[in-house]
């Protein structure tokens, strides 16, 4: 008996926290790719969380209010994608999302 695979696309979807209208926290989705290759949606997802976690880095540094420098940004590898984290708050996703494609 041979097993059959149905083939499959990639997503990347970033996940955030923004705030809504009246100021509260609100999740935000927005897809950044779809691949071919598992290994080709892991690679642009960390390329992209390390990209956002310059972005912040860079932002938090230059603010206002400097960031205390005991605050600890860190780009996470999980088994759905990369979480980065400001100290123990994972402030942005980015997770790869598996779907069947026909087969025509």
């Amino acid at each position: 008996m041979s097993a059959t695979f149905t083939p499959e696309d990639y997503a990347v979807l970033h996940f955030t926290l923004v705030p809504s209208s009246e100021g509260k926290p609100m999740q935000k989705s927005q897809t950044c790719g779809v691949y071919r290759s598992i290994e080709d949606a892991f690679t642009s997802a960390r390329l992209l969380a390390v990209r956002e976690w310059r972005r912040l880095r860079a932002l938090a540094s230059t603010g206002p209010e400097e960031a205390p420098p005991s605050t600890n940004w860190q780009v996470i590898d999980t088994e759905f994608g990369y979480d980065l984290k400001r100290d123990h708050l994972v402030v942005s996703r980015f997770w790869i999302h598996t779907k069947s494609t026909s087969v025509a």
